[in-house]
């Protein structure tokens, strides 16, 4: 674990290899839910009527109450350890490339498939992901997600060399892949109408921790013990969300729907071309040049498979794994591009804030990445603030106010010299993980609430798709915009940054987005309904 000692262009490179972010802080973020009906093209989505909701979240919802039980967060606890899990070994390697170069004797252009191949298993697996829950059922698909995560990190830790490590971090990559729309789709469907809002609050602290946490851990086990129990630890971890998750989901619940067919030229088609797109962004990041051959070619081989799949899921007769006729919903069409470009801020801030730490002051890498826990802190008492928030206003409010509050705590990062106090930076980080952390959950509630139950599966996938191709466009346009301002500036903390500006574009662009979701910007008030002396009861949560 050593920080960059050069300015240069070649040391931002190595940097990138080193610190880079996983393009999913919150990509992650889709949710399987029994939602009110479809949206209309001409309706604002803030009076959808309830649909029948799950067995499991009739058991434990008391009368459309908002109330999260003991049972229920028992259950929550247990997935979202996985889903801790599965986050924090997503950024964990990062701060280990290097240690992994001498142990293996290989070169950083080598070392970087470690979290390369991860990351085209998680695209790959990711399309599959909301047909696979229909199908076999939420719980099903948990334990086979977790047990296969787990399988991937204890060969992991056992690799005997760069290769075998490589090919079993792929194993792992497709059960994490799987991990974060399962845990949200069962969540929210336990949760109900009236509670997913919550329920998307709780999910979101993990999604919000998990990514800074895990190079601060990734460190503390290189230095500590060795940089193979990055993944052993997952050993332990896993078993025990596994043994409790046998007694908190019950075998009845969250069952799936044996008829449900797999559309596999969608997938033959979909799943590589996300994954194509995604190595373009990637190999753009870590060479700083978007117009290198390799990157033209994954774009353009993306390109044509997703053109492919477009012409291919207006005319099957097989239910499409993404519908594109949910784009026709401006509901569900905003909600993306909000999650898009909140996927791009998240982490562009992941890769740039520490390069600044290391490179122009100077700090180690486990130091730069402990300054990095206001973000994620903060990100989790504004997940907990639209939570709580959400029967008063609407996602048009919070998650256009979190963009704005994002962008003004990178405008702070615009100014930095060489000496700016950390104090003052730790603040403005602070800020920008409160935002995003204020903006993700009421618009991923809020789209799926735009598409309705029928669609909530796909819609899942969906998001999580174009979230994560965000993020790995918001690494990409830091990277090539960092290599070329250190070429032409002369004074490298200006270059850094005047790179935030990229940022600030971005955080933008999502606040746009939000602003025109459909519906007021205050919740309505429930219908007063009668329930033996406890006043009235939520029919249904505004979006």
């Amino acid at each position: 674990m050593q920080a960059p000692a050069s300015a240069s262009s070649v040391g931002v490179t190595q940097s990138v290899a080193l610190i880079r972010a996983r393009p999913r802080l919150h990509r992650h973020q889709a949710v399987r839910m029994t939602l009110g009906t479809p949206e209309s093209s001409t309706t604002p989505d803030t009076t959808t009527e309830p649909s029948q909701t799950a067995p499991a979240a009739a058991e434990t919802t008391a009368a459309g109450s908002d109330k999260l039980d003991p049972a229920f967060m028992r259950m929550a606890a247990v997935l979202l350890l996985a889903l801790l899990m599965a986050l924090l070994d997503e950024t964990i390697v990062n701060v280990g490339v290097k240690t992994l170069s001498g142990a293996f004797d290989s070169p950083l252009s080598t070392v970087q498939w470690v979290t390369a191949g991860y990351l085209l298993a998680v695209a790959v697996a990711t399309p599959f992901a909301g047909w696979a829950v229909d199908r076999f059922g939420g719980r099903t698909m948990w334990l086979t997600a977790v047990s296969l995560f787990v399988l991937g990190s204890v060969l992991s830790g056992c690799a005997w060399s760069i290769e075998s490590l490589i090919a079993f971090r792929v194993i792992q990559g497709v059960g994490g892949g799987m991990i974060v729309p399962v845990v949200q789709s069962v969540l929210a469907t336990t949760a109900g109408p009236s509670r997913v809002a919550k329920a998307m609050a709780l999910i979101s602290l993990p999604l919000t921790l998990g990514p800074i946490l895990g190079p601060v851990l990734g460190g503390v086990l290189v230095d500590a013990v060795s940089w193979r129990w990055m993944f052993l630890i997952n050993l332990p971890i896993g078993l025990i969300a596994l043994l409790l998750a046998l007694r908190t989901l019950p075998a009845g619940q969250h069952a799936g729907r044996p008829e449900e067919r797999l559309d596999v030229l969608g997938l033959v088609l979909l799943s590589p071309g996300f994954a194509a797109l995604v190595y373009g962004f990637t190999t753009a990041a870590h060479s700083g040049d978007a117009s290198s051959p390799k990157v033209f070619v994954a774009f353009a081989a993306g390109a044509l498979l997703l053109v492919g799949y477009v012409v291919h899921a207006l005319r099957t007769s097989v239910t499409p794994l993404i519908d594109l006729r949910m784009f026709g919903k401006r509901g569900f069409t905003m909600a993306v591009i909000t999650m898009f470009f909140v996927g791009a801020v998240a982490n562009a801030l992941l890769l740039l804030t520490p390069l600044y730490y290391q490179q122009s002051r100077g700090f180690g890498a486990l130091h730069a990445g402990l300054l990095l826990i206001p973000s994620g802190f903060l990100g989790a008492v504004g997940a907990i603030t639209s939570g709580k928030t959400a029967n008063k206003v609407t996602a048009r409010l919070t998650s256009t106010v979190g963009m704005l509050v994002t962008a003004l705590g990178a405008l702070a990062f615009t100014q930095i010299g060489s000496d700016t106090s950390t104090a003052l930076l730790s603040v403005a980080i602070g800020l920008t993980g409160y935002g995003i952390g204020l903006a993700a959950p009421g618009t991923m509630a809020f789209m799926y609430k735009a598409v309705g139950e029928a669609s909530a599966p796909r819609a899942t996938s969906a998001l999580f798709i174009f979230n994560q191709i965000g993020g790995a466009l918001g690494i990409a346009a830091i990277a090539i915009t960092l290599q070329g301002r250190l070429g032409t500036s002369g004074h490298l903390a200006g270059a850094y940054g005047g790179t935030y500006w990229v940022i600030i574009i971005f955080s933008v662009i999502a606040a746009l987005a939000a602003v025109v979701l459909p519906g007021s910007f205050r919740a309505e008030a429930p219908p007063e309904q009668p329930s033996e002396g406890k006043g009235p009861l939520p029919e249904s949560t505004p979006a």
